[in-house]
């Protein structure tokens, strides 16, 4: 097994010039987009959704360019369901571009500039999740995390990273040079399979931040999902 090892990476650089964090967006949307990211977020969202037979307000931290909302959109209206979506990131810049994706598309998705770390959720959702982020981070930071997302959630809390292992790294690897032209997303992409968490370690923060009977699972090729479901 790879021993986790968190190097910094160009995405987390302030100084990073905004031409390339739109690319290397672009790079992340693609990357999700194989490893079916808005798929395996959609899937638990459904079943609440079918279940609780209401519009849905669902928070994705770290958001990005969008993506994973705008593919939770799509989903929604296939399904004839119904989501309020938001989004939030500390970049201004994610923001931005978060915003401009959505209004080419029509998409009704609200985004606002928040670091979820050192400041408090927003309240009122039913469902929080977040994708590629928890690697960013070193353990307290994701049991303080976890804890908040839970506290914060109404209904549930879902979080979608890289798994840890030799073949997580070689694929995303390979993924990082076929599928994007983003140098930042070629060096981020290898160092944060090794900045990831196996799901051993991911069961036992989320049990430390109090998300008792939350499941993580596996998912082809190369990621994990974490899915807490709050109990009456």
């Amino acid at each position: 097994m790879l021993p986790r090892k968190r190097e910094p990476e160009l995405m987390d650089d302030p100084q990073l010039n905004s031409d390339s964090h739109a690319e290397a967006l672009r790079g992340l949307e693609a990357l999700n987009l194989i490893s079916t990211s808005a798929d395996l977020i959609w899937s638990p969202i459904k079943k609440l959704s079918l279940e609780a037979k209401r519009t849905l307000r669902v928070l994705d931290l770290a958001t990005g360019s969008g993506d994973i909302l705008r593919g939770l959109r799509k989903k929604a209206r296939q399904e004839k369901l119904s989501l309020q979506l938001v989004g939030t990131d500390i970049s201004k810049t994610a923001v931005e571009i978060a915003e401009t994706e959505a209004r080419k598309v029509d998409a009704q998705i609200s985004f606002m500039q928040l670091d979820v770390i050192n400041e408090a959720l927003p309240q009122r959702f039913d469902v929080i999740t977040t994708a590629l982020f928890t690697h960013h981070l070193d353990p307290p930071q994701v049991v303080q995390l976890l804890k908040k997302m839970s506290e914060a959630a109404s209904e549930m809390v879902i979080v979608n990273d890289l798994v840890r292992s030799e073949i997580s790294y070689v694929l995303v690897w390979l993924a990082s040079r076929l599928f994007t032209r983003s140098e930042v997303v070629r060096f981020d992409a290898p160092i944060s399979v090794m900045a990831s968490y196996t799901i051993k370690e991911m069961q036992e923060m989320a049990l430390e931040a109090g998300l008792t009977g939350c499941t993580v699972t596996f998912a082809f090729p190369c990621r994990m999902l974490l899915v807490w479901r709050r109990t009456s």
